[in-house]
C-alpha cells in the first residue's frame, strides 16, 4: 500500500468534511437500526399499555447496545481494515494516516475512538475547536494517537492493461470495476 504522506497542513476545509463524514457514518449505523426497531414493533405488537411500555424498553436497550457496537465497528475495525477510511471517509476522499503517512495500527484507531468522549464534549465543539486551532487540523484523539486526517487526491481511472488486471486490487485495496473480455 502506498503512503499518503501529508505534504502540508490540511486546510480548514478538512474540518467541514470531517464533520459531514462523522454525521454520515452515524447515519449509516442509526438508520438501519431505526428501521429494524420499527419493524420489530410492528411485527410484535404487545397488547395493553404496560406490555407495550416494557416491550419498548427492551427494544430501546437493544438498539442502544447495537448502536454502540456499530459505532465502534465503524470507528475502529472498518478503517483499520480499509486503508484508514470509513465508508463516509471514502465518499468524501478523507483518510486517517500516521504522522509519517503510513497506515495506523489498530491501537491508534482505539485511542482515537476512546478520546471521542472528550472530543465530543459540548456536542462536538471541543473537537471542532481543537481541529480549527491545531496546525494539522487534529482533534485530541488524533494528537494522542499520532494520526492526521488527510484529503486523498483524486486518482484518474485508467483502463486495465489486461483482462486479469481489473481483478487485482489497486493500492488502496479497491478492486475497481471488473470489465468483461
Amino acid at each position: 500500500m502506498t503512503t499518503s504522506r501529508p505534504s502540508s497542513a490540511p486546510g480548514p476545509g478538512v474540518v467541514g468534511r470531517r464533520i459531514v463524514q462523522y454525521l454520515l457514518d452515524q447515519l449509516i449505523v442509526a438508520v438501519p437500526l431505526l428501521l429494524l426497531a420499527v419493524l420489530v414493533v410492528l411485527l410484535f405488537r404487545p397488547a395493553g399499555l404496560p406490555a407495550l411500555a416494557g416491550f419498548l424498553k427492551v427494544v430501546l436497550a437493544t438498539m442502544m447496545v447495537l448502536d454502540f457496537a456499530g459505532f465502534w465497528f465503524f470507528a475502529i475495525w472498518w478503517p483499520h481494515r480499509h486503508g484508514g477510511q470509513t465508508p463516509a471517509m471514502r465518499w468524501l476522499r478523507l483518510r486517517v494516516v500516521t504522522l509519517e503517512g503510513g497506515q495506523p495500527p489498530l491501537r491508534a484507531f482505539v485511542i482515537r475512538t476512546v478520546l471521542m468522549l472528550v472530543d465530543g464534549f459540548a456536542w462536538g465543539l471541543a473537537g471542532i475547536g481543537l481541529m480549527l486551532f491545531t496546525p494539522r487540523r487534529q482533534r485530541l484523539g488524533d494528537l494522542v494517537a499520532g494520526t492526521v486526517v488527510v484529503k486523498v487526491a483524486r486518482v484518474p481511472e485508467t483502463g486495465p492493461e489486461s483482462a486479469d488486471e481489473a481483478a487485482l486490487p489497486r493500492p488502496d485495496g479497491h478492486l475497481g470495476a471488473v470489465t468483461r473480455p
